[in-house]
């Protein structure tokens, strides 16, 4: 291999690896949000409204787009498969916003710096969005045949697999929590808020799924297979 070809071959690899961090940091950003998300129903008590559950959903469908780009390669299909979540979250946020966008309405739930959540949860999707398209724009990274880091032990894959594990432990509460609210029918638009853990006790119940998933993620780190190939 020549002087410029394995030049060539190191600047691809160092661009395919700053993509996959790109990846990793939107990921715990998506996590971050959804941490937020348990505090306010379960330390707070605030019980999230149907067109709430459909921003969650959509911020949940955001992150399978970098959890795949880790585990199996940069695909354009993955960063589209998050741009359609976010567009579904953005329908519910914006949605939201219309239903309280009158003179003299409150708003619902909570306001941080001045914006209530769903407000916030449009920025966020229209982030997500700007950002894949952002990505798709970049060809590199889809340019160089990479099988993502499934076989590869190391932090890369550790951090997808504490994505799908904190992502799947999320949907399985949020989808036991709302039936003694929702029942077998539809959610109420305004519904009442319970009595929540508190400060302390949303913080330990975030920290406890945050600490289930690391632990999911170690035993499951420990028994995939690893592959011969090296990590760029």
């Amino acid at each position: 291999m020549s002087i410029v070809d394995r030049a060539e071959t190191a600047f691809e690899s160092r661009e395919l690896a700053i993509a996959r961090w790109i990846n990793v940091l939107a990921l715990f950003g998506l996590i971050g949000v959804l941490a937020g998300s348990l505090f306010l129903q379960f330390g707070i008590g605030e019980q999230p409204c149907p067109l709430c559950l459909v921003q969650r959903s959509g911020m949940i469908a955001i992150a399978v787009g970098p959890i795949m780009n880790l585990l199996w390669g940069m695909r354009p299909l993955h960063y589209g498969l998050s741009i359609l979540g976010a567009m579904v979250g953005a329908a519910g946020s914006t949605r939201q916003i219309l239903l309280h966008i009158e003179p003299g309405d409150p708003g619902y739930g909570p306001a941080v710096f001045g914006l209530h959540l769903y407000t916030w949860a449009l920025i966020t999707f229209a982030i997500a969005i700007a950002g894949c398209a952002f990505m798709l724009l970049w060809s590199r990274p889809f340019q160089v045949g990479d099988t993502g880091v499934l076989g590869q032990r190391g932090f890369l894959r550790f951090a997808a697999i504490v994505g799908i594990a904190w992502v799947t432990i999320d949907l399985l509460i949020v989808g036991i929590s709302v039936i003694p609210e929702c029942g077998l029918g539809m959610c109420p638009d305004n519904p009442d808020d319970i009595r929540g853990l508190g400060g302390i006790g949303g913080v330990l119940m975030t920290a406890a799924v945050g600490a289930a998933a690391v632990i999911i993620a170690a035993i499951a780190d420990r028994r995939l297979p690893v592959s011969e190939e090296p990590a760029p």
